[in-house]
């Protein structure tokens, strides 16, 4: 009897239990992982986003106010980024608020979250020349 008390090594008991613990550790590393993935995939997409807007935005901004592309009106265009492997769609639509002002709203949205748009708008004045 004294020979299997003094014997070394695991149980299966313990084994298991081991198993068991190293399993919900990768589990929880995995699931933390695949969220930060996730997080970051949208934190690009907003980013992305914002720079469409911005760059439509100076774009419009920097045309003579009787520019053709500033006439009253709806536009959508599709911009593929660059080195990415979303599409964003833009719109936008010009309304001449008076003869010295027209209204630039912007909307842009990824096709793989269409539910969330980013919508900006400028006032552009003849008389202030912006």
């Amino acid at each position: 009897m004294d020979d299997q008390r003094h014997q070394r090594g695991f149980t299966l008991v313990e084994a298991l239990v081991s198993l068991a613990l190293v399993f919900i550790l990768i589990t929880g590393t995995a699931q933390l992982t695949i969220h930060s993935l996730l997080v970051k995939r949208r934190a690009d997409c907003n980013l992305r986003t914002a720079e469409l807007a911005s760059s439509k935005l100076e774009h419009l901004r920097s045309l003579p106010y009787e520019s053709d592309e500033l006439k009253a009106g709806f536009q959508v265009e599709s911009v593929r980024g660059e080195g990415l492997l979303e599409t964003f769609w833009r719109e936008w639509r010009i309304q001449d608020i008076s003869s010295n002002m027209k209204r630039v709203e912007i909307e842009i949205f990824s096709e793989n979250f269409t539910q969330k748009k980013l919508r900006v708008v400028l006032f552009i004045s003849k008389d202030l020349g912006f």
